[in-house]
């Protein structure tokens, strides 16, 4: 079997019921400075970007609890926010979702077509993407959800300048729990490669756990 099309971290999602309160939590407890996101049409969301580099954290709040409770990332932050997790889910990215389907087709995974997004951030520019799930929301288990971004050159979330106080710069690990973690993690291999920076520990459920940022004082941990 061919490997893989090469993927790699994206971002993490982190379920928030208000935007501002959010971002004043963010900057107070981790050091870490947001910048105004926007609106997911038809999603009912919107978000703010803590960039780190080739990844980001997003901050996404429901704004919209009808429209939300037709979309599936809409019920997913929907669901995140009335469990009281921190994390809804993460994202992995890559440059060909058409050959990443059939490595995963070929692997015996039932995939949903993929769905085209878009936001426009404050400047007008306009942001789109397609969004490929691996398991259909609301689940909230260990597996990510893959993007294939098409922006102009540098405009991915993640490469915004920016100087956050505690120094972070990247995200060196995503701390995932599952009842059964070697298991977890082998699958996640064998659909998405070795090259993602994730640790699977043992938990009740699936899902993103811990976070971990890179900074001159040492790892910083949001939980």
């Amino acid at each position: 079997m061919n490997r893989p099309p090469r993927v790699s971290l994206d971002h993490i999602l982190v379920a928030v019921p208000d935007l501002a309160e959010g971002r004043r939590r963010f900057a107070t407890e981790y050091g870490l400075r947001a910048l105004e996101g926007g609106r997911h049409p038809g999603v009912g969301t919107a978000n703010m970007i803590i960039p780190l580099g080739s990844e980001y954290l997003e901050l996404i709040a429901v704004v919209d609890a009808g429209e939300a409770g037709r979309a599936p990332t809409g019920r997913l932050i929907s669901r995140a926010i009335s469990e009281g997790r921190t994390f809804a889910t993460w994202a992995v990215r890559t440059d060909d979702l058409e050959g990443l389907r059939g490595h995963l087709h070929d692997l015996g995974l039932a995939l949903p077509a993929p769905a085209a997004g878009a936001r426009e951030r404050p400047d007008g520019v306009v942001l789109r993407w397609r969004t490929q799930f691996l398991e259909p929301p609301p689940a909230s288990g260990g597996l990510p959800f893959v993007i294939e971004w098409s922006v102009p050159s540098g405009m991915h979330p993640g490469a915004s300048a920016i100087a956050h106080p505690s120094g972070a710069r990247r995200i060196s690990a995503v701390r995932l729990g599952d009842p059964s973690p070697q298991q977890a993690a082998a699958r996640i291999r064998a659909l998405l490669g070795d090259g993602l920076p994730v640790a699977v520990e043992q938990a009740g459920t699936g899902g993103v756990l811990a976070v971990e940022l890179v900074t001159p004082d040492g790892p910083l941990v949001i939980r």
